[in-house]
């Protein structure tokens, strides 16, 4: 666990996340709706911290930023939870698993070795994706 950076605390040891626009208040021992990040002993945790439940070197044409370099391939990462609730969500599995509960199926790659993940893939840039990107 890492401690969050976004949250502020409140009173009676709450917290308040402020990385997404549904500002989840948690008491001690709770977590918010994406089930990441837990509130413990009145200081935000992320539980996801550097956990890739997937990587994949993809065409940016994938992705809703294909117009930048056309033909080229970006790294794509994602993580476990959401606070979207979409209907046809390709990617349910991992948006919607606990984080809480486990960790399963997730590998640690800390962010300063994704430039060097990119440039081994031959990849132009990086993407947070299969999962909503806060």
């Amino acid at each position: 666990m890492k401690e969050a950076i976004l949250y502020a605390k409140l009173e009676d040891e709450k917290v308040r996340c402020d990385l997404c626009p549904r500002y989840c208040v948690a008491k001690k021992g709770q977590a918010g709706i994406c089930k990441t990040r837990v509130n413990v002993d009145g200081k935000l945790f992320t539980l996801i911290y550097a956990a890739c439940s997937s990587v994949a070197a993809d065409p940016i044409e994938k992705k809703p930023v294909f117009h930048y370099y056309p033909g080229s391939i970006v790294l794509s990462l994602g993580t476990l939870g959401c606070n979207f609730k979409c209907i046809h969500c390709q990617n349910w599995h991992v948006a919607h698993a606990d984080a809480t509960q486990s960790l399963k199926g997730t590998q640690e790659i800390p962010p300063e070795r994704l430039p060097l993940l990119a440039i081994q893939n031959r990849c132009k840039g990086v993407a947070w994706t299969y999962n909503e990107p806060t």
